[in-house]
């Protein structure tokens, strides 16, 4: 009895652990920060950022929230990660509290980095005439609603009042992938992997082209490829949001393969909905529940067996 209590013991220690282990990939923990990129050009919050003029390059994997209130720099990832905490990854804004503002940040360019486990990926408030190029801005999957909807649970580029912005060579994953609200307008979302949909609420003239949609062809059951040139053949609408305006925006010439991204391998992150992430989430839960009986059921016929043993005679 004392055996098969100690075996009992020692499974449901193992199930803890090994439970706490696969659970950790849905959320590492780990130290996160407020890191500053002052108006002066001074860093504030990590020593994982190295300054050279007006260029701030990543030196190692980041975790916290990115705070960018000067304008004419360079963030550069160097392809390393930046861990945003269910945050806001970066943040390019001022600390006006009244728009447009001399304050205003612009010409603020992001490229080969990183972005994941975040509620916003980018989100840009006023100011623009930002770049954004060769990033990864996703979570590992991306939720909907199940019905092709939004769940809002996180937004991979956010423009709220940006103008001018280009995007350009990125994956952005989010539910919606893009956003863009409050008079913004003359934004270039050109030759990207977008994972699920944009959202567009009083928006002047956007331009979106030769976009990869990942739900396209769910979308599109009946689009075909023109002449093996790589583009769809039915373009991609974006109706306006709001109702107010009567108006669609398209791109024209969506493409067939995602793109290819520097510095990033091309596996883009899973759509799924909801109930099935709980679905996925309750095997795992289960397999590791089954391991962890056929680990004590295997251990106590071990020890039984070796306790007949010491019981027979010796010949």
């Amino acid at each position: 009895m004392r055996q098969a209590a100690l075996i009992l013991a020692l499974a449901v220690l193992f199930a803890s652990t090994m439970l706490s282990f696969r659970l950790a990939n849905f959320a590492t923990a780990q130290d996160y920060t407020t890191i500053i990129i002052r108006a002066d050009g001074s860093i504030e919050g990590t020593d994982k950022i190295q300054r050279t003029g007006d260029v701030y390059v990543f030196t190692g994997n980041v975790s916290g929230n990115i705070k960018v209130r000067k304008g004419n720099i360079i963030i550069d990832g160097a392809g390393l990660t930046l861990n945003a905490d269910n945050g806001t990854g970066i943040e390019i804004a001022s600390e006006a509290t009244r728009h447009p503002s001399e304050l205003d940040v612009w010409n603020v360019t992001v490229r080969n980095l990183r972005i994941t486990n975040f509620h916003i990926g980018i989100k840009c408030e006023f100011g623009g005439n930002h770049t954004f190029y060769g990033n990864y801005i996703s979570n590992d999957f991306i939720s909907h609603n199940g019905t092709g909807g939004f769940t809002w649970e996180s937004l991979g580029i956010a423009l709220w009042g940006s103008t001018g912005n280009n995007i350009t060579h990125c994956t952005i994953g989010g539910s919606p992938a893009i956003y863009m609200h409050f008079a913004v307008s003359n934004n270039f979302v050109v030759e990207n992997n977008i994972i699920f949909g944009a959202h567009l609420a009083i928006s002047g003239i956007e331009t979106f082209e030769r976009n990869y949609w990942r739900d396209y062809l769910q979308r599109y059951p009946n689009a075909s490829e023109v002449d093996s040139s790589g583009v769809w053949d039915t373009p991609h609408s974006i109706a306006d949001s709001t109702g107010f305006e009567n108006r669609v925006f398209q791109d024209n010439h969506p493409l067939v393969n995602p793109v290819s991204i520097p510095n990033f391998a091309l596996t883009l992150p899973t759509i799924t909905s909801p109930q099935q992430f709980s679905i996925t989430l309750f095997l795992l839960v289960a397999s590791v529940i089954i391991a962890v009986v056929a680990f004590a059921i295997g251990a106590l016929a071990y020890l039984k067996n070796k306790s007949k043993a010491k019981n027979l005679p010796n010949n």
